[in-house]
């Protein structure tokens, strides 16, 4: 039998003393050779994933060709995908998912530049959730609540007391802007940002939006949506560095023979992957990082109408792909993140993705605020919705340390709930919340008919270290009647 050669590194581990100096014990290298028996005898050890038939059925699923940071094997084969993509354009959500968490998180090796030019950072936006459960923030909010249920159940909306007198923050009034997507969602800005990106074609609309480029997920595509923020998005499969390694298949993947056979992919009948479109696409070392990657988005942005003053830019070097480096501009308004921003992702010498808004900010003057305090009696107020936006204290525990681990805890045995007496008073848990601290910024809020505005709003803070927020806009200048 050939004797066991431990996987990394080629030296036997066949449980004896090797005879070397390096402090391994026969123990150690016993331990080394059941590990590599295991190994051995995984029969998906040399198996190479069918990166195209993953693509194609994600597609299916999504009705929208992956791009972004997918690499794969082959090109998508899958006819129905196709023929969808054809149909509709690349999922929304997926844009706007990415655009968000660009946003919101600082990537390995990352670090922001302020809208004023100093590292000194904005104020994190402050998100309100709609009664519906939709609205700016409204997936963080609900993420957040499920975490808080585990511990509180019952915490939300009527359920829920709010408390706290004697905050800082006074009525008064404060600034308010909308989103002027007039000038902006067109087909004579769908044209210029495809000459700004290099998008050849004429602008046509497609499910409420202009689209410029062959929307297929694999040639360049600019989109510029007809809405309040006039969002746009670009993307150029050829400026994607996975397209160095999709185009290669699994030959680059290495010599070893897989222990199961893989069926081969059905030979494709659309076009394959496109080829880089420079050869720098393919050197991460040609991508520009740090304040270099930041000079470069901001001089992109602001050839597409953007003013990159009011943006806080945020980069990260490493993304996890190699060669791609992110640049996120986060919106600021007086000191406060909108919650908006743009994302522009950089590959070699070129643009591999942009997204964000395009319409202007127009000031609509001042308008009355009422004080912290009364912000918390508003939270008790079933009209406004109370809005959990902030983090349990275990979270932001494990947020500052990588290191915290959860004690797995013994399971008790089921059994059965009693049966209430008769008499009984009905369960219907309370939640107690005291408010102890308060800030004042902005919200980002959309109208019933789809305008987005900037209005003042609460983030209050309560004893156990979440946060909550409110519309800080007094009643007299709300319109509360039903949409």
């Amino acid at each position: 039998m050939d004797e066991t050669r431990d996987p990394h590194d080629g030296t036997p581990v066949d449980g004896t003393t090797d005879g070397t100096t390096d402090g391994r014990t026969t123990d150690d290298a016993a331990s080394d050779a059941a590990v590599a028996r295991v190994r051995a005898a995984d029969p998906a050890a040399g198996a190479v994933p069918d990166g195209a038939r993953l693509r194609a059925r994600l597609a299916d699923a999504t009705g929208a060709p992956l791009a972004a940071g997918t690499p794969v094997a082959e090109p998508v084969d899958d006819e129905l995908a196709a023929a969808r993509a054809r149909r509709r354009p690349a999922a929304r959500w997926l844009q706007v998912a990415a655009v968000a968490a660009g946003v919101a998180l600082v990537g390995g090796g990352g670090y922001a530049v302020g809208a004023s030019g100093t590292q000194d950072p904005a104020a994190p936006p402050i998100a309100l959730q709609g009664a519906d459960g939709t609205g700016p923030g409204a997936g963080q909010e609900m993420a957040a609540a499920d975490s808080r249920s585990m511990v509180a159940p019952g915490w939300f909306g009527g359920r829920t007391v709010f408390s706290g007198s004697g905050l800082d923050g006074a009525a008064g009034s404060g600034r308010a802007w909308a989103f002027d997507a007039t000038s902006a969602a067109t087909a004579g800005t769908a044209a210029r940002v495809a000459e700004v990106l290099g998008v050849p074609g004429e602008p046509r609309q497609e499910w409420g939006q202009w689209v410029v480029g062959t929307n297929d997920g694999l040639s360049a595509t600019v989109q510029v949506g007809v809405d309040g923020q006039a969002s746009m998005w670009f993307y150029d499969r050829a400026w994607d560095p996975s397209v160095c390694t999709s185009r290669t298949g699994a030959a680059d993947q290495g010599t070893i023979e897989p222990d199961v056979a893989v069926e081969p992919a059905p030979a494709p009948d659309a076009p394959g992957e496109p080829a880089p479109a420079d050869p720098s696409v393919c050197d991460p070392s040609s991508t520009p990082t740090g304040d270099a990657a930041v000079a470069k988005a901001r001089d992109l942005m602001g050839r597409l109408g953007v003013d990159t003053a009011g943006y806080e830019l945020t980069v990260a070097d490493d993304t996890g792909v190699p060669g791609l480096v992110s640049v996120t501009g986060a919106q600021v308004v007086d000191g406060t993140q909108t919650g908006l921003g743009w994302s522009v992702q950089l590959a070699g010498t070129g643009v591999q993705s942009v997204s964000g808004p395009l319409a202007t900010l127009v000031e609509l003057g001042t308008y009355d605020h009422i004080s912290a305090d009364e912000a918390v009696e508003r939270l008790n107020d079933p009209r406004f919705g109370a809005s959990y936006g902030g983090m349990m204290p275990l979270a932001r525990a494990a947020a500052a340390d990588d290191a915290v681990t959860m004690e797995q805890q013994p399971v008790d045995e089921p059994t059965v709930p009693p049966v209430p007496a008769p008499g009984d008073p009905v369960a219907w848990p309370v939640q107690d919340v005291t408010i102890t601290g308060a800030r004042l910024g902005v919200t980002l809020l959309t109208t019933p008919t789809g305008a987005t505005l900037l209005v003042p709003a609460w983030e209050l803070t309560d004893a156990d270290g979440g946060t909550w927020s409110v519309i800080a806009v007094v009643e007299d200048q709300l319109d509360l009647d039903p949409a």
